[in-house]
């Protein structure tokens, strides 16, 4: 019985230390007295309780809730008054910053000219030719010229390619007859273009949307070997092209060309 005694008063009194270290039975002794809060103040000297009532508290609180003066009013009336002559510094500034030379605007960036990269200059006959090159060789373009020959397109002629030669040309005649076209001729061994000697000529036509038409009608009566080839004149232009002109050699060559009005400059394929 003495045991059991023993350790309920021991639980009793833990629970009522317990307690009060967590103020459940109201403040603690050390709470009351606070003497380590005290050590820990910076100037615990200054320090003073005012009572509830005390009329320091109260305007201390007015004070706190009066609103902040607007700008430019106490501010302005509690201002320290300048000597006229005087400029002050915010009139200091604005002259500063009036008087002070502005920064040049940045120049709107030039779109430099677009130029082809590769030039074409006309349809020359020998002789102009022959004075445009010579002209030209003051701008010392070396390998950016390349001078070609063109010929013009006259016509184009519908043909079967040549196979077997002469034997092969005689099957191919003997075949038309057979479907009914009876408008053709052999073409020679004296014909320039070797390549279409022993050939059979089909018809001539100035245009080729001509030429594709009546290779669309042999193709309905069974001919399905036919072609078309443009035949060129005898006589042809000169064309010269220039790569990769810089704006000086542009200008350079507009003046040149100034000297022969018939031709045009335009980009190459053009």
């Amino acid at each position: 019985m003495k045991l059991k005694l023993l350790f309920w008063l021991l639980l009793v009194g833990n629970v009522v230390l317990f307690g009060l270290s967590r103020g459940y039975f109201g403040a603690s002794a050390t709470e009351r007295r606070e003497p380590q809060r005290l050590t820990q103040q910076l100037r615990p000297e200054l320090l003073s309780l005012l009572p509830a009532n005390s009329e320091k508290l109260a305007s201390q609180l007015r004070a706190q809730a009066a609103p902040a003066p607007a700008a430019g009013t106490d501010a302005a009336a509690t201002a320290t008054p300048v000597a006229p002559d005087a400029p002050t510094p915010a009139a200091t500034a604005a002259t500063a910053a009036t008087t002070a030379p502005t920064a040049p605007t940045a120049a709107a960036p030039q779109l430099a000219a677009v130029t082809p990269s590769c030039t074409e200059v006309g349809n020359f006959t020998a002789a102009d030719a022959r004075r445009f090159s010579e002209q030209l060789a003051s701008l010392k373009l070396g390998d950016k010229v390349v001078q070609k020959l063109t010929q013009d397109v006259t016509s184009h002629m519908v043909f079967i390619p040549p196979q077997d030669g002469r034997d092969g040309a005689e099957r191919r005649i003997a075949e038309l007859r057979r479907l009914g076209i009876g408008d053709f001729y052999v073409i020679p061994d004296s014909f320039p273009n070797p390549a279409l000697r022993n050939g059979v000529s089909l018809g001539i036509f100035r245009t080729e949307e001509a030429a594709k038409a009546y290779v669309g009608q042999l193709i309905s009566r069974g001919v399905r070997s036919a072609r078309i080839i443009a035949r060129r004149s005898g006589a042809g232009k000169q064309v010269f092209q220039l790569r990769d002109l810089s704006p000086e050699a542009r200008t350079a060559l507009d003046n040149i060309k100034s000297a022969f009005p018939d031709q045009e400059i335009r980009a190459c394929g053009a």
